[in-house]
């Protein structure tokens, strides 16, 4: 008998033996045994998960001389036949050398017959979106009301571009991509069988390169054992797959931590000098970086991590050399530096750029830490509850810097990757930047205005948002007047609607004591904001302004009102 490649050989006959797809085998072992079969599905889902395989084992239910069941015995002629290819009433198409209308006609006229030997017609059409537009037209109505004892199964790995008349009449199964740990097991049990040796640094190597298809991993192991012979070691399937060792990654790691350019420079020369694909050790990268990720989050003996047992001590030290918020960055870095390999030429300038930006990305301030520096609150890492106060301050900046826009022209910005920091700002700068055009209340008291206030806030949180904007406050007999700047005239037409200002009117009523009118203004120009000449003034004199140029060594070039942009 001729040789079987192990992905033949190994090829599940029974809905147990599919691995991972657990969510569709027992639908349709449940389907057989409750005689709820439908006349169609569509099986879809990355290469090499199982889908086609599906199929013919469902063909063998059908039509096992013990059937219909959902055990197929695997000895009868028709289990056989089926697991053969030879069966006549099991046709697998494949649609993407036979997607037009005349092969469409052809198979509508063939599934008019009856079954020649077993119970059911199975068709298979594999590559099922392949099918012109005009083919799927002319399978709608067979595939809707098909003869009886004829089962459709359409295999995809692209459903979105079947046309959804077609979906519409069958019953859809997403076949899932598999996890590392399934298929490191599932080559662990092929390989016990076999009775071959193999490293577990190797298992997870090929478990890694077959990324969620089990049917890729077959593959690389039938080539690793094709260049290995029946022992399989880390470094020869490494080397056969143009995968670098662990330890380059370590030493990538020891670059980032001890912040060296220069041990990040010397270890692309290396690599470049052995005739590694650069690209392939940048996306060894990334799927490193991602382990040591979570790693960090949820600990080393999670599951997430595509990584062997023994491995997981060492992510776990190299993780806690790091912040969640590092390793964030440098995942970033390497994703951003894999599509610049990717699309652009001279491949090691690129790496060795991306690297560097893992080297210097530690040297640089956290925001919070930065901002904490320019409010006078030192150098140390906030909390969580600090950060929040760090934000609303930030909105605050911005709302106050919605009067008059400050455009700075930083000049060293890079100073902040230099490995020395700035010192601290004195502990005397204010809390915020400064304050628009003082608003004006005329007729209402502190007490009513904070009154009104604090229920919009508890309120109508979405209706203060548009109110606070208003420049002044005129309150004379039963009418409340809110004028608003000109640069917010869209805030003053959105309250101007129906359902803002019932919701305004009934809390200023219910605040007040008494039925108020409310009207909606533009300020005519008596509170103008000021002009250019006084808004750069004012930020020119205000401390934080003066702190943040030169924390960064910037200039204000030009200040601008927003209705001014």
């Amino acid at each position: 008998m001729a040789y079987q490649v192990i992905a033949r050989k190994w090829r599940p006959q029974t809905f147990r033996e599919v691995v991972g797809q657990r969510h569709v085998t027992q639908t349709l072992e449940n389907a057989i045994t409750q005689k709820r079969l439908a006349h169609a599905y569509i099986f879809c889902g990355t290469r090499g998960v199982g889908k086609t395989t599906t199929a013919r084992i469902l063909a063998k239910c059908l039509n096992c001389v013990k059937g219909p069941t959902a055990t197929p015995c695997n000895e009868c002629e028709a289990c056989r036949e089926i697991t053969a290819g030879s069966s006549l009433d099991v046709l697998e198409i494949d649609a993407a050398s036979n997607r037009g209308i005349d092969q469409i006609r052809e198979l509508r006229e063939m599934v008019r017959y009856a079954p020649a030997s077993g119970r059911y017609k199975v068709i298979i059409l594999d590559e099922a979106h392949q099918l012109t537009d005009e083919a799927s037209n002319a399978l709608l109505k067979t595939l809707e009301e098909p003869p009886e004892k004829v089962v459709f199964i359409l295999a995809t790995t692209r459903p979105e571009d079947l046309v959804d008349t077609i979906k519409s009449r069958a019953q859809l199964f997403q076949f899932r991509s598999l996890t590392f740990q399934e298929i490191a097991a599932a080559l662990e049990h092929i390989v016990k069988e076999e009775k071959l040796e193999i490293e577990p640094g190797a298992i997870a190597v090929l478990a890694r390169a077959a990324e969620g298809s089990l049917r890729d991993g077959l593959s690389l192991l039938e080539q690793a054992i094709a260049y290995s012979g029946d022992k399989i070691m880390d470094a020869q399937v490494r080397e056969l797959l143009g995968v670098v060792a662990e330890e380059v990654l370590d030493d990538l790691i020891v670059a980032i931590a001890d912040r060296s350019a220069e041990k990040a420079l010397q270890l692309v020369q290396r690599l470049h000098a052995e005739g590694h694909n650069l690209q392939h050790f940048c996306r060894e990268a990334i799927r490193h970086m991602r382990n040591l990720l979570v790693a960090k989050v949820s600990g080393a003996e999670s599951p997430l991590i595509a990584a062997p047992t023994d491995e997981r001590p060492r992510l776990a030290r190299q993780s806690e050399q790091f912040s969640e918020e590092d390793l964030t960055r440098f995942f970033q870095i390497l994703i951003a530096t894999d599509d610049d390999l990717r699309r652009k030429p001279d491949p090691r300038l690129h790496l060795e750029l991306g690297l560097l930006r893992l080297v210097n990305s530690a040297r640089l301030a956290p925001l919070e830490e930065v901002i904490a520096e320019l409010r006078g609150e030192g150098p140390a890492r906030p909390s969580s509850a600090s950060r929040q106060t760090s934000a609303s301050s930030i909105k605050t900046n911005a709302a106050v810097m919605a009067a008059g826009t400050t455009q700075t022209t930083p000049q060293a910005m890079a100073s902040t990757a230099a490995p020395e920091r700035a010192a601290p700002l004195p502990a005397s700068a204010p809390r915020v930047i400064a304050k628009t055009a003082e608003k004006q209340f005329s007729g209402l008291a502190t007490a009513q205005l904070e009154a009104i206030q604090s229920a919009l806030q508890d309120q109508q949180k979405f209706l203060w948002s548009m109110v606070e904007h208003a420049s002044r406050w005129e309150l004379a007999g039963g009418e409340m007047n809110l004028y608003f700047p000109p640069e917010s005239r869209a805030l003053a037409e959105m309250l101007q609607a129906r359902d803002p200002m019932e919701k305004l009117r009934t809390v200023l009523s219910t605040v007040m004591g008494q039925p108020l009118r409310v009207c909606v203004k533009l300020d005519s120009g008596r509170n103008s904001a000021p002009r250019a000449s006084e808004l750069r003034a004012r930020f020119e004199e205000d401390p934080i302004v003066r702190a943040m140029l030169e924390r960064f060594g910037g200039k204000i070039s030009e200040v601008k009102r927003r209705s001014e942009d």
